[in-house]
């Protein structure tokens, strides 16, 4: 027979469980968001680049 102590033992440790599971689910939400926003920022540094190449080449652009 358990006793009201293991019991409530059994359910702090499944509650703290949980919240490490839950925790280590924001943690890689977050690092993914930071990894999108990281694309997205070479993304724009690459259209910059291939504009500048552009402009160096004496091409013109259609924004002109």
């Amino acid at each position: 027979m358990t006793s009201q102590g293991d019991v409530a033992e059994r359910k702090k440790n499944r509650e703290l469980d949980a919240l490490r599971r839950e925790t280590s689910a924001v943690a890689r939400l977050l690092k993914q968001a930071g990894m999108h926003e990281l694309h997205q920022d070479l993304e724009q540094v690459k259209e910059k680049f291939d504009y500048v190449e552009l402009r160096l080449s004496g091409e013109s652009t259609e924004s002109e």
